[in-house]
């Protein structure tokens, strides 16, 4: 995901787009380190790196309970790295027009727009996955129904949550944005792990 928005960045030949495209991957990369510490205790506890696996061993009970904090972490991670607004420094219309893509237009366009989107509804769906079962139904009684109807039905509540941020918050300064990540996010996500692992030893 960084490389293509520094490459449409810098390929766009204007400084406006660059600097859009550097601000965008500055953005991205510092949200992924948060986000990919959070999910380390889930990692844990399942012993696998497998999505079938984890979704697996939340049929007794999903790990938005033990992980409440880290899936906190994670969804704000995950709105951060898909530039929705209150992280859309990117797209910051006031400071650089458009942010990476102001250069292009037609289909160029709309195949850098059709990614966030389609990059929104992955995040949706690996919140879904790690924290919520995969498909697991919310109770026994319900499992009749097939779990894709419920995998579906997760990732879509958080589709639209992350449409309703966009329409709720104001958007984040750029100093303020990167001091979230640096020395909030990512020391509470150390913090999680450290408190998790007394949690999967008992």
């Amino acid at each position: 995901g960084v490389y293509g928005i520094v490459l449409g960045g810098w390929a766009a030949n204007s400084k406006y787009p660059l600097l859009g495209g550097l601000r965008s991957s500055a953005q991205m990369i510092s949200y992924e380190l948060a986000q990919g510490i959070s999910i380390v205790p889930i990692i844990m506890m399942t012993g696998s790196l497998s999505l079938a696996e984890i979704g697996r061993a939340q049929e007794k009970m999903w790990f938005i309970v033990p992980q409440f904090f880290g899936f906190l972490i994670y969804l704000i991670c995950a709105v951060a790295e898909t530039n929705r607004a209150p992280f859309d420094l990117a797209e910051a219309e006031s400071e650089l027009v458009a942010g990476f893509h102001t250069e292009y237009s037609g289909m160029k366009f709309a195949l850098f727009f059709l990614t966030e989107y389609a990059y929104v509804f992955l995040a949706a769906a690996l919140i879904a996955t790690f924290f919520f079962g995969g498909g697991a139904a919310p109770t026994p009684l319900l499992s009749v129904i097939p779990s894709w109807f419920w995998f579906l039905s997760k990732t879509l509540f958080f589709v639209f949550c992350f449409l309703w941020f966009r329409w709720t918050f104001p958007r984040f300064r750029i100093d303020r944005l990167m001091d979230f990540t640096w020395k909030f996010l990512l020391p509470w996500s150390f913090v999680n792990i450290i408190f998790s692992i007394p949690y999967i030893f008992l």
